[in-house]
């Protein structure tokens, strides 16, 4: 398995797991999302107009939280360690995150906490898992990837580009992956905390285990 595969699988599986996640936190946080920032900032703006920081406050921790990842996890990405080790490294952190997101069901954490900690968790996903095949992908917000499929698909039909064509169903699968995840955690899973976590757990474990085991081929030589 090359590591761009690796990548690729990384990427899509990451991107259902922040849909199931997403679907969690606007059921059971008034509406909230971790990924979606521009949503979360409408709401914020609108409730802070129409009903007062008392009730928009919610909105805050957040947007800290994923400022927080995002900042963090960009600075995780210059460490000195080979490609394949920092990559194995940034999914066994997942992993952790989540392992703590499904213990804390069975806790009575703050709502607060919560939304700052998945804040934080999100920022981290969108930062270090970003790419299938060769293409730069947002893993949860699907604005800008409904923006370059869209372009992408004029150039392969009009310009006749066969790359903007592959980079267009590179989008596609992203997109379809989030809505999967999103539908999943809806209907099988009831957003229900305990069950999307102990769900995003086991595919990032396993997944874990495959892209240790499968080491990346070699050519070989005649």
């Amino acid at each position: 398995m090359t590591f761009s595969t690796k990548n690729s699988l990384t990427t899509l599986l990451q991107t259902f797991i922040m849909g199931s996640i997403d679907a969690y936190t606007f059921q059971n946080f008034d509406g909230s999302f971790v990924s979606a920032q521009t949503g979360n900032l409408v709401v914020f703006a609108y409730e802070l107009a129409s009903k007062g920081w008392h009730t928009a406050y919610i909105r805050v921790p957040v947007l800290i939280g994923f400022l927080l990842g995002a900042f963090i996890s960009q600075a995780c990405k210059h460490l000195k360690l080979s490609t394949d080790r920092r990559f194995s490294i940034f999914l066994l952190l997942s992993v952790i995150f989540l392992g703590l997101f499904y213990g804390s069901m069975f806790t009575s954490i703050n709502e607060l906490n919560m939304l700052f900690t998945l804040g934080l968790f999100s920022g981290y996903e969108l930062t270090v898992f970003n790419k299938i095949g060769g293409t730069s992908v947002n893993n949860a917000i699907m604005t800008g990837n409904l923006k370059n499929f869209s372009n992408n698909v004029y150039e392969a039909l009009f310009s006749r580009d066969h790359a903007a064509l592959i980079k267009a169903g590179q989008f596609l699968s992203g997109i379809c992956m989030f809505i999967l995840g999103i539908l999943f955690s809806t209907y099988a899973l009831k957003a229900n905390g305990t069950n999307v976590f102990l769900c995003a757990l086991v595919i990032n474990i396993i997944l874990l285990i495959i892209v240790t085991i499968i080491k990346e081929k070699k050519p070989q030589q005649d």
